[in-house]
């Protein structure tokens, strides 16, 4: 049965894209054509706008985008935030310090782009596992010496902390910490990361003030995404879809499972429960 949708929101990794990070030309088509019908349809990710793929922004009629796992939703034509829900710089600071003491490789997200300790350059081949990986690091991050007090001297509210581990038992005590946290939002999309974000920013609620502002009703929503850094845009959605190669814990909450990311799985949910032909 073919649903009254406004709004799509796409996760990209593990959803839009492809695993060796390509969107494929039926993907791009079937976008294109619910752009046509009237229909929103905008990336949803933990990227910064920086790190957007120009293969999804050059797709004719992407206006918007929610970023940073919902920290910013971004007019891509001004490329300036039309709603924001950042980390204090002062709560960023003190964190990124205690970080930095740490066996991980750390950034964070503010002003749309992404800014990592100088020293840690050196250390990405021990965190990365895949060259694909190196190069977008390479050209996503800004090294900044003494990165915390560079947050502090330009009073730099921040989007997101993207953490990388190497050590599992590491891993696991930090996010059993920061899930307790109440200054956080704690997630994680990789097997081996940590996402923090404000306690109130998510993809979801981010999805829902663009609902708001453009005075789309939320039942007319609809997510498509893959791992826990998606949970709350697919349960504040009005129409949720998971990926075939989603977890099993998104599967379960959500309207509809789809085909995989290697499967076209996105253009096939929008052709069956969307598009009028």
């Amino acid at each position: 049965m073919k649903k009254k949708i406004k709004m799509i929101a796409l996760d990209l990794d593990g959803t839009t894209f492809t695993n060796d990070k390509r969107i494929t030309q039926h993907t791009k088509d079937v976008i294109q054509t619910a752009i046509a019908q009237g229909i929103i349809v905008l990336p949803s990710t933990g990227r910064q706008f920086s790190g957007l793929p120009e293969e999804f922004l050059s797709i004719s009629g992407v206006s918007y985008a929610i970023t940073s796992n919902g920290a910013a939703v971004v007019d891509t034509a001004t490329e300036k935030p039309i709603y924001t829900n950042y980390i204090p710089y002062e709560l960023a600071a003190s964190e990124m310090e205690k970080f930095l003491q740490e066996d991980v490789l750390v950034d964070i997200y503010a002003n749309g782009v992404c800014y990592i300790e100088q020293s840690m350059t050196a250390r990405y081949e021990d965190f990365l596992t895949s060259q694909i990986q190196m190069d977008y690091f390479h050209k996503t991050r800004i090294p900044v010496k003494n990165l915390p007090e560079f947050i502090r001297n330009n009073r730099m509210d921040c989007e997101k902390f993207h953490i990388l581990f190497r050590d599992d038992t590491l891993m696991n005590q930090l996010r059993e910490k920061y899930k307790k946290d109440s200054r956080f939002l704690a997630t994680f999309a990789l097997s081996n990361n940590l996402e923090l974000n404000a306690p109130t920013a998510d993809k979801g609620t981010a999805l829902l003030a663009l609902a708001d502002h453009l005075g789309i009703p939320h039942e007319q929503t609809m997510a498509c995404g893959d791992s826990f850094n998606d949970e709350a845009m697919l349960r504040k959605a009005g129409f949720s879809v998971a990926m075939g190669n989603a977890v099993a814990e998104m599967k379960e909450i959500c309207d509809v499972i789809t085909k995989t990311n290697e499967e076209d799985g996105v253009a096939y949910a929008i052709e069956t429960y969307v598009l009028d032909f």
